[in-house]
């Protein structure tokens, strides 16, 4: 995922550091500058592919460097930052979050390294003042690292943990990681304020979020070693309870037309890069050469020398056959990921002079209904196992999306506004239109959940429950229970993404039968 360096350059920055050796004198901003020098160290090795950008604030803030491979460009600036005045935190996340929804938009998880000077520079008030202006969580999905640049005994890092610690935990708690396959982030305190602590300090967060992923890749007797990149986390989804880990091997189960697999909704997509063989020159992680797939499709800057071999799609590999089986077939690979969890593997290519190839991994969200459309995906097979069928591959069972009427098409806001309002005028009409709002309901429901809109449904939930508190005090019982009953059964954990169940009525008796006295 995308980094953003975000760098103190405040006055405070400048300050000497205490030292017993009189060979070289440091500030703390020449600790921060060997810290991200660390930091894009490690990158070279591990992670080449990695956006990172530069942002440095005191009381404004700056894009030094933007969204870039070119790790150099960084460490070729870092020694031309000018000193700032005082430190503003809330600033400069401002400036961040503008500066990473212009390029990534909303959906991107990012990572944002926050390097300071240890000191929140205000007391108590001012601090509780800075954590109410704080512009968290973010609409995006990302985390936040704290690295002070101080002794871990300096008074000022006490008063200031509150706020770090604050900035940490608002960060990751943001609706876009409804996935939960963002982690939390962490604050990295030196052991010691010099060189060697800071570096170890930096390294620590290195190893523990941005390490590779490797696996290996299976289908039928074939297999090879591939790296994901990014490295993918563990995931879990709204209404099942168990956390999900990818395992270690990949199963290719089985292929599908593009036009039958459509776009199921993907939690995340990783690029497979395959290991380099056995006698190559370059290692596992030179797989890849410095001109790399960028965000919009193209090249990045800078020109390519290196021999072909360390191009994935030119070395001799199962990857490069599965890539071009799948890409003249025009077909995606079922991936098992691990038990009840499901990914696409589907070609990809650069739109570039290199025109260099990848296969794309996509993760679907975990359990056997991530594709609704084609069924259960733990029990798809050829079509020879169905003779009476006459449906092509995959083999369904169902069809039925709509309940009996007709489907949803939501291209444009108003479709869909029309159509929950149709539930809603049904709702004010009970108990006569009891058929035709559950038969609504279930259009509704099946078409929301195909195209992974859950969060739909609640807020359909949540509108039955206020016409239910609306309802005039003369309105028959059976309104109340009937909306009380479709809303909870909207929300049902058990049921909520089972595209086959079917919402029916409540059965109600309010006969009231007479007394002899």
């Amino acid at each position: 995922m995308p980094t953003v360096i975000l760098l103190d350059v405040s006055l405070s920055m400048s300050r000497p550091v205490p030292t017993t050796d009189t060979t070289e004198t440091h500030t703390r901003f020449t600790l921060a500058t060997a810290a991200i020098n660390t930091f894009l160290d490690y990158l070279c090795i591990h992670a080449k592919l990695e956006y990172v950008a530069l942002v440095t604030f005191s009381s404004v803030y700056e894009v030094a460097v933007p969204f870039t491979r070119e790790f150099d460009n960084i460490r070729v600036k870092l020694p031309l930052l000018d000193d700032g005045d005082k430190t503003c935190i809330e600033t400069a996340l401002h400036g961040v979050n503008q500066l990473i929804l212009n390029e990534w938009g909303y959906q991107t998880p990012v990572q944002i390294i926050l390097i300071t000077d240890g000191s929140s520079g205000v007391g108590a008030i001012g601090r509780n003042r800075i954590i109410q202006d704080l512009p968290l969580p973010p609409t995006y999905p990302g985390k936040i690292h704290v690295l002070p640049i101080v002794s871990p005994h300096d008074s000022s890092l006490q008063h200031a943990m509150p706020l770090y610690q604050k900035i940490v935990d608002l960060a990751c708690n943001t609706s876009n990681n409804s996935n939960g396959n963002i982690t939390r982030g962490a604050i990295y305190s030196p052991d010691q304020l010099n060189v060697p602590g800071v570096v170890a300090a930096m390294t620590r967060l290195c190893e523990q979020h941005y390490q590779e992923f490797w696996c290996t890749l299976k289908c039928g007797q074939l297999e090879t070693r591939v790296q994901l990149f990014p490295a993918p986390h563990p995931a879990s989804h709204e209404g099942l309870s168990a956390s999900y880990t990818l395992s270690n091997q990949l199963h290719v189960i089985g292929f599908l037309q593009q036009q039958d697999l459509g776009t199921p909704i993907a939690i995340s997509k990783h690029l497979v890069i395959p290991q380099a063989q056995i006698g190559s020159n370059t290692t596992p992680r030179e797989n890849y050469g410095s001109k790399t797939p960028t965000k919009e499709g193209s090249s990045t800057e800078g020109t390519s020398t290196e021999d072909d071999s360390s191009d994935p799609s030119k070395v001799s590999n199962f990857c490069v056959l599965l890539h071009g089986a799948l890409k003249v077939e025009g077909m995606s690979a079922i991936v098992q990921l691990g038990s009840d969890w499901w990914g696409t593997l589907s070609a990809w290519c650069e739109v570039s002079r290199a025109r260099r190839s990848c296969l794309l991994l996509s993760i679907l969200r975990p359990g056997a209904s991530a594709a609704p459309w084609l069924g259960p995906l733990d029990q798809l097979g050829p079509v020879e196992e169905n003779t009476t069928s006459t449906d092509t591959f995959p083999v369904r069972s169902w069809r039925s999306y709509s309940g009996g009427g007709s489907g949803c098409a939501w291209a444009r806001p108003h479709a869909l506004l029309a159509d929950v309002q149709k539930v809603l005028r049904h709702a004010r009409k009970l108990p006569d239109k009891t058929q035709h709002l559950y038969k609504e309901l279930n259009r509704l429901r099946r078409a929301a959940i195909s195209l992974g809109f859950a969060e739909l449904l609640t807020c359909v939930g949540s509108a039955l429950e206020r016409e239910c508190t609306a309802l005039p005090t003369s309105a028959p019982p059976e309104c109340a229970l009937q909306l009380a009953h479709a809303a909870a059964a909207l929300r049902d954990p058990r049921t909520a993404l089972d595209i086959k169940h079917t919402l029916q009525p409540l059965a109600t008796n309010f006969t009231v039968t007479s007394m002899s006295h």
